[in-house]
């Protein structure tokens, strides 16, 4: 089944929205720490700079996917639990925009069956 553009548009905002709660979820567990920037840049061993970007939904498409698990894992996600992480921005998105459209039932007109 091909995706019109309305479900491409759909696809696309679920994603900006992910990427802006996986931001706010980091800033979030870095205040809940009662860390500054400075401090979780420094355990991450990212700049100050880059961790900004990422809160705040700033960074590039070519980031470094390995500076995010740095950050990740400073936050204490491991490598197995980085799921817990991952569910968590999941479910901040649904409470926003409901679950991605690539997993909402196809709406598809129903035709009249001849009767026998």
């Amino acid at each position: 089944m091909a995706q019109t553009p309305n479900s491409d548009v759909a696809t696309k905002r679920w994603w900006e929205e992910y990427h802006r709660c996986r931001g706010v979820l980091v800033e979030q567990l870095r205040t809940e720490r009662g860390w500054t920037e400075a401090e979780l840049a420094k355990r991450a061993r990212v700049s100050v700079q880059w961790l900004r970007a990422l809160e705040s939904n700033r960074l590039k498409s070519n980031h470094r996917m390995q500076h995010e698990m740095q950050v990740i894992s400073a936050l204490g996600f491991g490598t197995y639990e980085i799921k817990d992480f991952i569910g968590r921005v999941e479910d901040m998105v649904k409470e926003t925009l409901g679950p991605p459209p690539w997993l909402k039932p196809a709406q598809t007109e129903t035709s009249e069956r001849p009767s026998k």
